[in-house]
């Protein structure tokens, strides 16, 4: 037999003898196979329900108004595997852009795109891709700051004074709420059964959804404290008429002809007060002819102080 016939015969016989060998073990190892790869790899998808999250975006000279922070329901899907994961909440954490510089409501739609941090093997399906922004311009203002006070001073004291500084303080905001917005507040100061004069650093309170800034975090609050005092209400206080020419004063008619004044003072020298030292009165030296409004002129002692007049002004009428 020529040797090159003996090579192939013997080669035919290896061959035949590897296939044979075990051969159940590699039917079993074939079949194997196939069902791995029919669970690493299917025509049908995968989807996983999840809410995405879209961070809003303005120009330097808007404000958006409202939450700066979008919630949407979307689908994801992906190819099905042993090694399908659902995405992460920082992958589905997007941002748009609203270009817009006109005041108003803005719809803008949403899409993948949107998503850079999503790999590229999830698609995404946003079933109300559009959100409708309201935004504004950014104006500034100057404001006066008012501190706010929690509880009351030891028995027989009371507040006399409270000094903010600086006494105002610059913002910048939504143009149409800073027209709204007349004060801006301190946190709370807690001053329950203190019994001497309190000055704190105090934090300006502006709400996280507010769309208004402060270009100052804290303010100076001096609070002065006195003896407490107590209110006394003098009625019917008749009005009298001063620098009236003497031929108009029988002309001159009074609505009403006396008031009601009320005054705050410690309780001893409110007690000590007599009636004839409230004092009414009306400037007469430049009444016209017929009915006319004018203010009340108070005198009363310095160590007391105005709390209110029943009404803090009155006609007169001028007869011809």
């Amino acid at each position: 037999m020529p040797a090159g016939s003996h090579e192939n015969t013997s080669f035919l016989r290896d061959f035949i003898k590897l296939i044979t060998n075990n051969f159940w073990l590699k039917v079993l190892s074939v079949l194997f196979a196939i069902v791995i790869f029919f669970i690493v790899r299917t025509d049908k998808d995968l989807s996983f329900e999840k809410i995405a999250r879209v961070k809003l975006i303005t120009s330097p000279s808007m404000i958006i108004l409202g939450q700066k922070e979008r919630t949407l329901d979307v689908t994801i899907k992906q190819q099905n595997s042993i090694f399908s994961i659902s995405p992460t909440d920082m992958e589905l954490t997007g941002e748009i852009e609203i270009i817009s510089e006109t005041p108003g409501r803005v719809r803008v739609k949403v899409s993948r795109e949107n998503f850079p941090k999503l790999p590229k093997q999830y698609a995404m399906l946003i079933e109300r891709p559009y959100i409708d922004v309201d935004i504004d311009k950014i104006q500034e203002k100057v404001l006066p700051i008012q501190a706010v006070l929690k509880g009351e001073p030891q028995a027989g004291l009371m507040v006399e004074q409270v000094k903010v500084t600086p006494s105002q303080i610059k913002v910048s905001g939504s143009r149409q709420q800073l027209a709204r917005t007349q004060n801006i507040f301190t946190i709370p100061i807690v001053i329950e059964g203190i019994n001497k004069n309190l000055i704190t650093d105090a934090n300006v309170e502006l709400e996280e959804s507010s769309a208004i800034k402060s270009f100052e975090k804290s303010v100076v609050v001096a609070i002065t404290l006195g003896p407490k005092k107590f209110n006394r209400i003098f009625r019917s206080v008749p009005i009298e008429i001063k620098n009236a020419n003497k031929k108009n004063f029988s002309k001159l008619q009074l609505r009403p002809s006396s008031i009601d004044v009320e005054v705050s003072g410690q309780r001893v020298i409110l007690n000590k007060l007599d009636p004839s030292d409230v004092r009414v009165f009306i400037d007469a030296s430049d009444l016209k002819p017929g009915w006319q409004d004018k203010p009340i002129i108070l005198k009363i002692p310095g160590n007391v102080s105005l709390v209110k007049m029943i009404p803090d002004s009155i006609s007169v009428h001028l007869n011809p």
